[in-house]
């Protein structure tokens, strides 16, 4: 990858909100917690079950959910684009895509504000992360089309078709400057 439009702010993923980062940690950190320490206190669950518990399930717990909040939050942070004169690379938590330039229907590839355009928006998960604010991986769209997604709940987002049997949704910090730049590379070159 080259160094001067992989580094470019304006075509790099928005990041992941705090606020889903925050939801993502009280999910995995709150909701096992309070169902091993907090519903038996309050008679919700059998009182006895504490009694009952081995000494290391708590702390054994706790600490699974705390490797698993950390290894998320990991993911979370994996979400960039990295473009070269060949190629469009997309990661995005656990998903990483290199498609070549001429495998891109830029000619086709629109910014699209998903509240007006909602054929574009994820309908489906099949493969991915979803929480509000944050979709990552693979969906299906409204339009019955598979995509990999890499948004964070914004309305601007850039619709780009392949030839591989599937779309690129993606929210670049500002999407049409990365559509100006993929047109720009698949340009035809004078003298070729």
């Amino acid at each position: 990858m080259t160094a001067g439009p992989a580094t470019d702010p304006a075509i790099q993923l928005r990041p992941v909100s705090t606020q889903s980062r925050v939801m993502l940690a009280a999910l995995v950190l709150g909701l096992p917690l309070l169902s091993l320490v907090i519903l038996p206190t309050l008679g919700i669950a059998d009182p006895g079950a504490v009694d009952r518990t081995p000494a290391w399930a708590l702390p054994g717990a706790a600490a699974f959910c705390v490797a698993l909040a950390v290894a998320l939050d990991w993911g979370l942070r994996r979400h960039r684009i990295a473009l070269d004169a060949s190629a469009l690379e997309v990661t995005t938590s656990f998903y990483r895509r290199r498609i070549a330039l001429g495998d891109l229907r830029i000619d086709q590839a629109r910014v699209a504000d998903l509240d007006e355009r909602t054929e574009l928006r994820p309908a489906l998960k099949t493969n991915g992360t979803g929480l509000p604010g944050f979709k990552s991986g693979w969906f299906r769209l409204r339009n019955g089309n598979k995509a990999l997604v890499a948004t964070v709940g914004g309305r601007r987002a850039l619709w780009l078709p392949t030839r591989l049997g599937y779309d690129l949704l993606l929210e670049p910090v500002r999407p049409q400057a990365l559509l100006d730049r993929l047109r720009e590379l698949a340009a035809p070159k004078p003298g070729r």
